[in-house]
């Protein structure tokens, strides 16, 4: 295999996902039902999923809550594993992102509509 060949394998490898995801560092709060809130970091995130570090394991299969200022999402753990030294999960959203943004314009019109309505009285 020459080195172009194995260079065209590694970027096939690595494009096997079906949605984009987009890179992060974000510091969020991680909830889970049965523990205390932690801090985690948001490495990236995708319409129906997510990835964190976490300063411990997280029980695959546990439901989640990540949070964030300006950001709410719900989710269960797909998997979570030690990589480059520390712990990582990955979440499957509840939601997708895309019906995350549409409920926050329905909820911001809502709140407008409200609003004028409040002020119209």
């Amino acid at each position: 295999m020459t080195h172009t060949e194995q260079d065209q394998a590694v970027t096939v490898t690595l494009e096997r996902r079906s949605e984009p995801r987009v890179k992060s560092i974000l510091p969020v709060f991680l909830k889970t039902p049965n523990a205390h809130p932690m801090e985690a970091c948001l490495l990236d995130v995708s319409p129906h999923g997510a990835r964190l570090r976490v300063p411990e394991p997280v029980p695959v299969g546990a439901n989640v809550r990540i949070e964030a200022p300006d950001l709410l999402l719900f989710g269960s753990v797909k998997w979570c594993c030690v990589t480059h030294g520390a712990h990582e999960a990955g979440i499957t959203l509840s939601l997708p992102l895309e019906m995350l943004g549409e409920l926050q314009k329905l909820n911001a019109t809502l709140l407008k509509d409200g609003q004028s309505t409040l002020a119209g009285k």
